[in-house]
Order: C-alpha cells, then sequence, then structure tokens
C-alpha cells in the first residue's frame, strides 16, 4: 500500500466515524458530499440552523445561557465569521418576525439545503465546533433562537 492509498483509507475512516457519529449520537440526518467528500447536514425536519455575525451571535448565545438553554455552535472562519447556531425544526413565524430576523441580519437556509460539520476533532482549517452538541440532547426549538437574537439586538442597540 502506498502513502496516498494508505492516506485516502484514513480518510475514509474518519468520514464514516464522522457519519456515524452524527447519525447515531447525535440523530441527525447527513450525508457525505461525493465532490468534496464533506459531511453534510441536511437542514430542515430534524435540525434548522440561524446564521449570525460573531458579536452579536455572543450576546444570543449568552442570553440563551441566561435562560438555561444551549444550542450547538459551528463557527465558519472568513470576512464576517459567522455563527451557525443549531435549532430544531423551523416552524411557522408571522411576517413582521421574518422582518425583524432580516433586519438584524440573522439568516437561515432553505428547506432541504445542507451545511458542512465540523470534523470531531477540530483540526481542519474550515468549520469547527465553538459548542459541541451534547449526545442524545433535544436541540432548541427555532422559535428559541429566534427570540432570542431579537431580544439580543434591542440590548445591544440594533435599529
Amino acid at each position: 500500500m502506498t502513502v496516498t492509498e494508505h492516506e485516502h483509507e484514513l480518510t475514509e475512516q474518519r468520514r464514516d466515524q464522522l457519519v456515524q457519529y452524527y447519525n447515531d449520537v447525535c440523530q441527525w440526518p447527513t450525508k457525505i458530499d461525493p465532490t468534496t467528500g464533506e459531511v453534510r447536514l441536511l437542514l430542515g425536519e430534524v435540525v434548522d440552523a440561524l446564521y449570525m455575525r460573531a458579536g452579536f451571535a455572543g450576546e444570543v448565545n449568552n442570553f440563551l445561557a441566561r435562560h438555561m438553554l444551549r444550542a450547538p455552535i459551528i463557527t465558519v472562519p472568513g470576512d464576517s465569521a459567522d455563527w451557525i447556531f443549531l435549532t430544531g425544526p423551523r416552524t411557522t413565524m408571522r411576517l413582521p418576525v421574518w422582518e425583524d430576523l432580516v433586519r438584524i441580519q440573522v439568516s437561515w437556509k432553505r428547506r432541504g439545503e445542507t451545511i458542512v460539520l465540523p470534523a470531531l476533532d477540530n483540526t481542519d482549517n474550515g468549520a469547527r465546533w465553538l459548542e459541541w452538541p451534547q449526545q442524545h440532547t433535544k436541540l432548541p426549538p427555532w422559535t428559541a433562537v429566534v427570540a432570542a437574537a431579537r431580544s439580543a439586538s434591542s440590548l445591544w442597540g440594533r435599529p
């Protein structure tokens, strides 16, 4: 076996471990992207996600913690340094709530889209866990994270 073949085998093993962890332990619907080899989380039915800028997201996370809620959070390096809060499935909301989210620059993906999940060892240069998912723990409701963002925005003085 060549070094390249061995590295490929190790990569395949890591990918399988990731899928098993996210499917079995977290009970999240995942799949492997055939093009990139990334483990991706399917959004919509079981898990959803809200995106926000790092500084503001820290305030939202503090608000959730003060109210005894905890969300797994993925950080995405880059210009905007976004944080991704994983939540329970999206629920129906009134139009003014959606408008508030747009106003405070909280975004989301469409149902059925996917996001990349970090490696378990956080050694990649890409997405990383800021708050790890807890084994067999329910995600916070979508509405709770939305309410935390709206409340934090008024505390932060966002227009």
